[in-house]
């Protein structure tokens, strides 16, 4: 069996035709076809989904199907699939998902550079969030004990050295078990000596179909199982080979779970549009959970989500559903102040307040906070808030120590993004100076309302220091707040931003000089989008700075393209940005 570089394994069912989505992907990676291998590992499709794949995959030499019966989960195809590599390196792929054209190559030279056993690659969702957090900043060589933030990445979606996979004895779990693909992450990351990330390139788009079209596991989910699979995660952080000793380290993880898993389960649209039985067999199976768990573990929960788990600590089952009716309409709302161009870069203010919206009239009003100071024991004063729930919140024993907003307020911190429209990448930008603005409440000069003012820069050279040019197509930009647990992050209003593409200029005209190779093989988007973007002067300093960087290592593979004499600045605008100054 001659090895190869990377196998990666696709469980299918009934997925048909789409199926061309990733295969087209895959036949367009950079890495070598001879150096990689795919195996479609079908789960019983009764459709034609078998047929298809043979047909077209009847020319190619590393891309087979590996038909079996049906187990109804994914978690024996991957198995299966482990088990039939010929790869140094595995990457798991679902198949209504697909890989950028250079993740193979990138992933697995970064596994090879840092001698990884697992290396996460950036994600990019549609119609569903993806993990930023993982790739704010680059990781060589760590582990998930020194770097939690590991944990915001629990999906398989991953490279993963075979050899670890299998000295390890890691597989998933057969049959219908929710969070097999946590139960295998967490295990797989408590186990590895090293971990890297892929910070600088969205590697891996994943897909959400609203209807579950394609989801092997896409069926209703049943409170019991579901928390007994929470359940079984936490234990792990228990168990001999992957205990993790440290008590307040072992409960953060802990929080993880029980907040993500199952506290979030009692919030928000989804938990409110359920039947009331429904309902009731959630609230209980998360209330008998919380009685099992130390009350240290609420330490680590975010301000919103501590209260709630205070409530299921009581047992109040009409407390926890009045909860999850008021917190599921609060957000926050900017505006933007002012938007304009500034040193070749996009500058954004706004204002936000956090409020709550109400359901039934769209109205907003401002969440309430009582402003109360104690001093320390050094004698000075320090400012407390408290948040002000909604009755009959307010008159709840012992919740009081859970309203305590004061370091989510001081730490709170508006912050810029950019979404690409097509592609699902979303990234940080340069956000300057976001302050805090309480303002007292007219009614009640005690209750205060939160607001911010922030200003971020967006520059299409390069949002921050890893990502490098924005790549072309429509971006909207957004603005992120997250006050204890309270995370939204809309659209502002009235802001686009478009970079053209390399091959659609956005001004037709022909070069005036005779085009030429630059000596350091200037990234050909980068030098596109600098050029029709940026005056003659902005232009050629750009330019110089991006040779800087290519100089550095730290732009990608150089691409041959032209540069073109600058136009005159009148005619080098092609990045529009709109902007209605609201009041």
């Amino acid at each position: 069996m001659t090895p190869v570089k990377v196998t990666v394994i696709i469980p299918t069912h009934n997925t048909g035709e789409d199926v061309m989505v990733g295969l087209t992907a895959l036949r367009k990676q950079s890495m070598p076809r001879t150096d990689f291998e795919v195996l479609y590992v079908d789960d019983g499709s009764t459709d034609d989904t078998v047929a298809f794949l043979e047909r077209e995959l009847a020319d190619e030499d590393t891309m087979h199907v590996v038909p079996m019966t049906n187990s109804g989960w994914p978690g024996r195809p991957r198995n299966t699939g482990v088990a039939r590599a010929r790869g140094e390196y595995v990457h798991f792929v679902d198949d209504d998902d697909w890989l950028a054209p250079q993740a193979l190559e990138r992933l697995y030279a970064r596994a090879k550079d840092t001698d990884a056993d697992i290396v996460i690659g950036r994600m990019a969702g549609h119609g569903r969030g993806a993990p930023r957090a993982p790739f704010a900043k680059p990781l060589e060589r760590g582990s998930v004990r020194e770097n939690p933030v590991l944990l915001g990445s629990m999906t398989v979606h991953k490279l993963f050295r075979r050899q670890f996979l299998l000295d390890h004895e890691l597989r998933f779990e057969e049959g219908r078990v929710r969070l097999e693909d946590h139960l295998f992450t967490l295990r797989a990351y408590l186990l590895a000596k090293q971990v890297s990330t892929v910070p600088d390139y969205t590697t891996y788009h994943w897909v959400r179909h609203r209807n579950g079209k394609h989801n092997i596991s896409y069926t209703p989910i049943e409170p019991a199982p579901y928390i007994g699979s929470v359940r079984r995660i936490i234990a792990l952080l228990h168990a001999p080979d992957t205990q993790v000793s440290d008590d307040e380290l072992r409960h953060r993880f802990t929080a993880n779970w029980y907040g993500g898993k199952a506290l979030k389960r009692l919030t928000g649209k989804g938990f409110l549009g359920q039947d009331e039985e429904r309902r009731a067999a959630w609230r209980q199976q998360v209330i008998e959970l919380a009685a099992d768990l130390p009350d240290a573990v609420d330490r680590h929960l975010p301000e919103r989500l501590r209260v709630l788990s205070r409530l299921c600590r009581s047992g109040d089952h009409e407390a926890i559903h009045a909860y999850a009716l008021f917190e599921s309409e609060v957000r926050h709302l900017p505006k933007v102040e002012e938007a304009a161009w500034r040193d070749e870069a996009l500058r954004v203010r706004t204002r936000t307040s956090l409020v709550r919206t109400d359901p039934k009239t769209g109205e907003s009003t401002p969440l309430l906070f009582r402003r109360t100071t104690h001093a320390t024991p050094s004698g000075k004063k320090r400012v407390r808030w408290t948040w002000q729930p909604p009755a009959p919140l307010d008159e709840l024993p012992g919740l009081t120590p859970a309203l305590d907003f004061t370091e989510p307020l001081k730490h709170a911190k508006a912050q810029g993004l950019v979404h690409h429209k097509a592609g699902g990448t979303q990234l940080v930008v340069t956000t300057g100076t976001s302050t805090l603005r309480p303002t007292s409440h007219e009614a009640d000069p005690d209750l205060w309302e939160m607001h911010w003012t922030t200003e971020c820069t967006v520059d299409p050279a390069g949002v921050d220091e890893i990502s490098g040019p924005l790549e072309p197509g429509a971006w909207h930009v957004c603005l992120r707040l997250n006050v204890g647990g309270w995370l939204s992050a809309p659209r502002l209003s009235g802001v686009k931003l478009s970079v053209p593409s390399a091959e659609k200029p956005a001004v037709a005209e022909r070069p005036r000089t005779a085009s030429h190779q630059p000596r350091h093989g200037v990234a050909k988007v980068a030098v596109r989008v600098l050029r029709r973007v940026f005056p003659a002067a902005a232009y050629l300093a750009l330019r110089d700075r991006y040779r800087r960087l290519i100089a550095s290592g730290r732009r990608p593979a150089p691409v041959a393209t032209v540069l073109e004499e600058p136009r005159r600045a009148e005619q080098a605008q092609a990045l529009s940005v709109s902007s209605t100054r609201r009041t």
